[in-house]
């Protein structure tokens, strides 16, 4: 191991040679094998080659961020607290990513036992970006003693808002009036009396609630044949509400909008009917009646948006559990 490792270093060094006049130049970055050779030290835990050669790169490439970072992360490791701390704060200087320093300095405050620090970067780390979950968190052996400080509860739910963001974000939660298993009839048909002749059976939409709550999921299927499923999410990119329809017979529809006065009204657009090119403006609002009952309406228009025509109103009744 002691020969592979000087010879390592030597052909590291030889490396260098010729290329420390191109980094005084303004070159900023080690040849690729040099560091993927430090990096291969780094990964399996050999803090002692991984210093070495990172030392070696950040010697001949002063102002590359990463092997600063690396050096104070050996550092800590072999438990040199003090070279880790004036590294790690020197690779944030130079542009180590915040995430990375921050969380670094979060297990050397923890190893240093000044827990109130140690917690203050992990949440800089955070709010910075960091994306590591609640679980890897209580996991790491450096930050094992934090687990007991009144912040704690803090930093794991931090963890869990950028890893599940949609459990934590209330506009993701405004649309679930819909989710349910459901009968579906024209807003006529439900509003008639009750010794009215029956009509048609009614539809079955289902709606479920996917993807650690960032995706509305509906099924729908009616006894005409009709069949489709449509995708529901709150785009925050955009600060909207997308749904994306397709169905059984080629049509697909898309819609943005958002919450109004309690009800999910969208806009967009819909296929020209009987596959003929074209789109066609389309509205689509639904009303959140009560915890079983939603209503759907939807309008089209033919003259780009100056009027509009009711294209279908529905009903929608929670559905009794089967016995």
């Amino acid at each position: 191991m002691i020969r592979w490792l000087a010879a390592l270093l030597v052909s590291v060094a030889s490396a260098f040679t010729p290329v420390r006049s191109t980094a005084q130049a303004g070159s900023a970055s080690p040849p690729a094998e040099a560091l993927q050779q430090a990096a291969a030290l780094f990964a399996k835990g050999d803090w002692t080659g991984a210093l070495s050669a990172y030392q070696n790169l950040a010697a001949a490439f002063p102002r590359h961020p990463l092997s600063r970072l690396r050096v104070g992360v050996a550092q800590m490791e072999l438990h040199r607290l003090s070279d880790a701390d004036a590294s790690l704060q020197l690779a944030e200087s130079l542009g180590a990513p915040a995430p990375q320093v921050a969380f670094r300095m979060a297990q050397l405050r923890s190893e240093q036992h000044r827990a109130d620090e140690a917690i203050t970067q992990l949440l800089r780390a955070l709010n910075a970006g960091l994306f590591v979950t609640p679980g890897a968190l209580t996991a790491d052996a450096h930050l094992k003693p934090l687990q007991q400080h009144a912040r704690w509860p803090s930093v794991l739910d931090a963890a869990d808002a950028l890893v599940r963001p949609c459990l934590h974000d209330p506009r993701f939660r405004e649309f679930d009036f819909w989710i349910g298993d459901w009968d579906v009839t024209p807003t006529a048909a439900a509003n008639a009396p009750a010794n009215a002749a029956g009509g048609a059976p009614p539809a079955r939409n289902t709606v479920t609630l996917l993807n650690n709550g960032c995706t509305i999921m509906e099924h729908w299927v009616a006894p005409g044949g009709s069949e489709g499923q449509s995708f529901n999410l709150f785009d925050r990119s955009i600060g909207q509400w997308r749904q994306t329809w397709v169905d059984n017979i080629g049509g697909q529809h898309d819609y943005r909008g958002g919450l109004v006065q309690g009800n999910m009204v969208f806009e967009g657009d819909t296929p020209a009917p009987n596959g003929q090119r074209g789109r066609i403006p389309t509205r689509l609002t639904f009303f959140h009646i009560s915890k079983d009952s939603v209503r759907q309406f939807s309008q089209t228009s033919s003259d780009s948006g100056k009027t509009w025509t009711t294209s279908y109103d529905l009903m929608y009744v929670r559905r009794k559990p089967e016995r």
